[in-house]
């Protein structure tokens, strides 16, 4: 029997990045299982609930979103109702307070305390232990990496799937590599090598707002 007799014969490339998506699928939720524990110990050790922890490294992190639950919530990915709970447990907590916005009297956003800074710096520490294991991957395979998982997003977000990014591909200001020139930002004028490209851009249009 000759030896092409004996393989199989290859699936349509269709299926077969059907097949692969479907492990990727399934990569990218081991991976957010992880980051979730992680969360959760690190959570844990300074009495809050994962949402809680969430909502203090976002408010750490600055704006944009601005600093109202309704904002916010649509970040979190959660009902506002939720975030307002989550809230008012981290004002008994004494780790956020209720500010009127500089920008706007009128309206109320949230501040940390000396207390809610504290304890995102704790959560920031944990978080690195994440990036310590990460920065160990060759620089190659590590940038390599970030620029796919960045395409993911994209992906995505235009499959209705992510509702808030702020990435370089979902930009409005993003012009993609063309022949004789690479990616570049419209807005700030500048090329956007691999290691440029930004996850959260606090510059970030959507492109349905071009």
């Amino acid at each position: 029997m000759s030896e092409g007799r004996d393989q199989a014969p290859l699936a349509p490339a269709g299926e077969r990045n059907a097949a692969v998506a479907v492990k990727l699928v399934a990569a990218l939720d081991r991976l957010s299982r992880a980051q979730r524990q992680h969360r959760q110990a690190a959570a844990s050790r300074l009495g809050l609930t994962p949402l809680q922890s969430e909502l203090l490294t976002l408010l750490a992190g600055g704006p944009p979103p601005e600093h109202l639950v309704g904002e916010l919530a649509r970040e979190l990915g959660v009902r506002q109702p939720t975030l307002t709970d989550s809230a008012a447990a981290l004002e008994r907590k004494g780790l956020i307070i209720r500010r009127r916005l500089a920008s706007d009297r009128r309206r109320t956003g949230l501040v940390l305390t000396p207390a809610g800074h504290e304890a995102a710096s704790e959560l920031s520490r944990a978080q690195g232990e994440l990036v310590d294991a990460l920065a160990g991957l060759p620089a190659d395979e590590c940038t390599s990496t970030y620029v796919a998982l960045l395409g993911v997003i994209e992906r995505l977000v235009e499959a209705g799937v992510i509702e808030v990014s702020r990435t370089c591909l979902t930009c409005a200001f993003f012009a993609p590599a063309t022949e004789g020139a690479g990616r570049h930002c419209t807005l700030l004028d500048m090329a956007l090598p691999d290691e440029a490209l930004r996850v959260d851009c606090p510059e970030h249009r959507e492109q349905r707002d071009a």
